[in-house]
């Protein structure tokens, strides 16, 4: 009997609830020494705050661009589709709150995997395109022109489709186990590294290699241009700015964890389990942040946000895809 308790424990740690970001913490060795219903339930209290916080302000960026027309434009579309997965990735995060207490079944299971993965991948793939886009908006002005709402629109959803089919290996290995843990259950040992290094090289290293590519190139060619005489060089500069921070929100947050997983090869061991907590919450931490830089680096955001919590009247671009500098006076008033 206590070894069959010991067996119970030792799993039920395996973050079936956890984060997939931590696969490298996933083996039998586990001992912790904690009253683990204690730790538990005071594990619940953080993933609550930042899944509550994340859904608020994810939800508050996807409300600001569909009610408003003025915000139909080219990069919005990119921004509204990174809110939206991370507003996903937030309701990933409230199911391991529930399954830190309670077991999902076969098809939470699946369907938590499934969404973590597309937004896994998603949310890179879009910093990328983002970069390519003001990277055409730079070289090749004309040409950019013709994207519009309809092309980025449509360039999203391929894309959402790309993470899906990159995200095949989470929903078919996942798996509640028998100790009701819903995790991914790989038929060989090996196979844990193998989809390290696949994670790490698809949704991580390549995107960001030609995010760091445009924004480059990019740059050099926005300093040529003289301003008073080009008036979008001012939006190709403020995009630049804004996905970079994003870009190094994501790095920061994202590159400690692959490169635990390349380093430990599934045989690293924590001796606490508040630790692993501590640990597993750390990359959905990006998804809160997000809709803050939008707010400081977007001039469609910080107007909209000044509206909604400062009640103010703000001069809006009337056209901003056409780069136009005459401003209207908003008479509107969100008080």
């Amino acid at each position: 009997m206590e070894d069959d308790l010991d067996a119970f424990l030792n799993s039920s740690f395996i973050p079936g609830f956890l984060s997939e970001n931590f696969t490298f913490l996933l083996n039998s060795s586990f001992d912790f020494d904690f009253d683990f219903p204690i730790v538990r339930s005071l594990a619940v209290i953080p993933f609550l705050l930042v899944g509550v916080v994340g859904l608020i302000s994810n939800a508050l960026v996807l409300f600001i661009i569909m009610c408003s027309k003025k915000m139909w434009r080219t990069m919005n579309v990119f921004i509204f589709c990174l809110a939206l997965g991370d507003f996903l990735y937030m309701l990933c995060l409230l199911f391991l709150a529930v399954e830190i207490l309670y077991p999902l079944g076969s098809f939470m299971c699946v369907l938590y995997w499934t969404l973590t993965a597309v937004v896994t991948f998603s949310s890179v793939y879009f910093l990328a395109i983002m970069s390519s886009r003001v990277f055409l908006q730079a070289y090749f002005p004309d040409f950019s022109k013709n994207i519009k709402v309809k092309v980025a629109a449509l360039t999203s959803g391929g894309i959402w489709i790309l993470s899906l089919l990159l995200g095949i290996p989470f929903f078919i290995y996942a798996n509640v186990n028998e100790y009701s843990s819903c995790v991914l259950l790989w038929p060989y040992e090996y196979w844990t590294m193998v989809f390290n290094i696949y994670r790490f090289v698809l949704a991580f290293m390549v995107p960001l290699i030609l995010t760091v590519v445009c924004l480059v190139l990019t740059q050099c060619r926005a300093r040529k241009f003289d301003q008073s005489i080009d008036p979008t060089v001012s939006d190709i500069k403020q995009n630049v700015v804004m996905i970079m921070v994003l870009s190094l929100i994501f790095i920061i947050f994202w590159l400690p964890s692959h490169l635990l997983e390349l380093i430990a090869g599934g045989s690293l061991i924590l001796d606490s389990e508040a630790t692993y907590y501590g640990i597993s919450i750390i990359p959905y931490l990006k998804s809160c942040i997000y809709p803050f830089v939008y707010g400081f680096l977007s001039g469609d955001f910080k107007n909209a946000y000044n509206r909604i919590f400062c009640c103010k009247k703000i001069p809006e671009d009337e056209d901003l895809q056409k780069n136009s500098n005459n401003k209207s006076e908003d008479k509107s008033s969100a008080c």
